[in-house]
């Protein structure tokens, strides 16, 4: 009896931890898109808690900013990539080169 309340006590506590975390990522999300990446960080030592979460916030903010900025410069280099190699296929394939001009200079 004493293992079947200790699993059910694990589940809840891991479903705890995942609800928390989730809220978490909520709130991040949600300052990201009202504040943007120039949430600022307000810290009052008279109220600890308050500053605790709110510096838990402030990095969120900052770790998906960096996200952002990766994923941005990555996709824009995919871009570049994917123009250059669609025009040295049609340079190397004349026949491209003309279904192409026929489709577009009708």
């Amino acid at each position: 009896m004493v293992t079947y309340f200790s699993i059910l006590l694990g589940h809840l506590l891991s479903w705890l931890v995942v609800a928390a975390a989730a809220l978490y990522v909520a709130v991040v999300l949600v300052i990201y898109r009202t504040a943007g990446p120039r949430y600022r960080l307000n810290f009052n030592l008279a109220e600890p808690a308050r500053s605790t979460r709110q510096l838990g916030v402030w990095l969120g903010v900052k770790v998906l900013e960096a996200c952002v900025r990766m994923s941005k410069s990555t996709l824009n280099t995919l871009l570049e990539a994917s123009a250059e190699v669609g025009e040295w296929f049609m340079r190397r394939n004349p026949s491209v080169q003309e279904n192409i001009r026929s489709r577009f200079l009708v």
